[in-house]
C-alpha cells in the first residue's frame, strides 16, 4: 500500500490550492470568469518542465515520439477536464458537483479495465466497495435532502464530463508508461511532456478566450488588491505543483488506477472537512467555516471505519 501515500498527500496539496482558488473566485474575479484561473496555473506547468530539466538534464527529452505525444495528450485532456469542472461550478451549486464528482472511481474502474486491461481481485473489489460506502456516508451528510433529490442536470452533465476527462488523462498517462521501466527517469520524462501538453493547452485558451484574458489582467494587473492576488496565485501554483508531482508518481506505481482515484477522493473529502470546519474557525473570512455538529462527527467516524476496513481488505 506504499502507493496510497502519494494520492493522500497529493490531495492535501490539491485541496489547499482549491481553497485559494475559491477565495480568488469569490473576491477577485468577475462573475462567470473564474475559469480564467486555469490560465493562472500556467506558471505551474512551466516550472514543472524547468524543474525536471534542471534535475535530470536532456534525458527528459529522450523518449520515442509516440510515447512523448501520449504524455502530451494526457496533459491536454487534463486541462479540458478542468474547463468543464469550472463550468459546472459556475452553472450551479457546489453540492451537485460534490455528489456526482464522487462517481470518478467508477469511471476510473471502467476505463482501467477496458483500456489498460487491469484485473480487479476479489479483495481489491471488496475494499473498493467499502471505501465507496465511506464516500456515500460523507456526501449524504454534507448535502440537504433538497440538493440530493432536485439536482441541476446541466451541472451533473458538466461534472461527469469533467470527471471523464480527468480520469481519461490518468488512463492515457499510465497507458504510455506501462511498457517502460518505472524509474525516476521515466517519471521525469513523463511529467515533463505531460506539463508541456498542459502548458500548450492553457496558452491556446489564453489566446482564444479574450474574456478570460481580460479577467486575468483585471485581477493581477489593474486590481487594487493585486499584491494579495499575486500572493494567492503563488500559493495556488505551489500547492498544485506539489500535488501533481506526488499524484503522477503514484500513477506510475499504483497496481490499479481505480484504487488511486478512490483513495484520492476519500482524502479530498476529509481534507475539505478539516479545512472547512477547523481552519474555518481560525480564518472564517477566507474559508467560510461551518458549524461542527455531532451528526457531522458521527458520519466522519463511520466513514473512517469503512475506509480503514477497505484499506485493510485491499492490502
Amino acid at each position: 500500500m506504499l502507493w496510497a501515500v502519494f494520492p493522500i498527500f497529493a490531495q492535501l496539496f490539491y485541496t489547499s490550492g482549491s481553497y485559494v482558488q475559491n477565495f480568488l473566485a469569490d473576491t477577485a474575479f468577475p462573475k462567470g470568469r473564474a475559469g480564467a484561473l486555469i490560465i493562472a496555473r500556467l506558471p505551474c506547468f512551466i516550472i514543472s518542465m524547468l524543474l525536471m530539466y534542471a534535475v535530470f538534464g536532456r534525458i527528459v527529452l529522450v523518449l520515442p515520439l509516440v510515447t512523448a505525444l501520449g504524455f502530451i495528450a494526457a496533459g491536454v485532456i487534463n486541462v479540458f477536464g478542468s474547463v468543464f469542472c469550472f463550468k459546472a461550478l459556475q452553472e450551479g451549486d457546489a453540492a451537485d458537483v460534490i455528489i456526482f464528482g464522487q462517481l470518478s472511481p467508477l469511471i476510473s474502474l471502467g476505463l482501467g479495465v477496458m483500456v489498460l486491461g487491469e484485473i480487479i481481485t476479489t479483495a481489491q473489489g471488496l475494499g473498493f466497495l467499502f471505501i465507496m460506502a465511506a464516500i456515500a456516508v460523507v456526501v449524504t451528510g454534507s448535502t440537504t435532502k433538497k440538493e440530493r433529490t432536485n439536482p441541476n442536470f446541466k451541472v451533473i452533465r458538466l461534472t461527469l464530463i469533467s470527471a471523464f476527462f480527468s480520469i481519461l488523462s490518468d488512463i492515457v498517462f499510465v497507458y504510455f508508461a506501462r511498457d517502460i521501466l518505472a524509474d525516476t527517469t521515466l517519471y521525469a520524462q513523463s511529467f515533463f511532456f505531460f506539463s508541456l501538453g498542459s502548458a500548450v493547452t492553457v496558452l491556446v485558451l489564453f489566446i482564444c478566450l479574450g474574456k478570460w484574458r481580460k479577467a486575468i489582467r483585471s485581477v493581477f494587473v489593474k486590481s487594487k488588491n493585486r499584491n494579495r492576488n499575486w500572493l494567492c496565485l503563488v500559493a495556488d501554483n505551489l500547492s498544485f505543483l506539489l500535488g501533481e508531482l506526488l499524484f503522477k508518481y503514484g500513477l506510475l506505481i499504483v497496481p490499479v488506477v481505480a484504487m488511486m482515484t478512490v483513495v484520492s477522493k476519500v482524502t479530498n473529502l476529509f481534507a475539505s472537512f478539516f479545512f472547512t470546519v477547523f481552519l474555518g474557525k481560525i480564518f472564517p473570512k477566507f474559508i467560510h467555516g461551518k458549524r461542527l455538529t455531532k451528526a457531522i462527527l458521527v458520519r466522519y467516524l463511520i466513514s473512517s471505519i469503512f475506509i480503514v476496513a477497505g484499506i485493510m481488505i485491499m492490502n
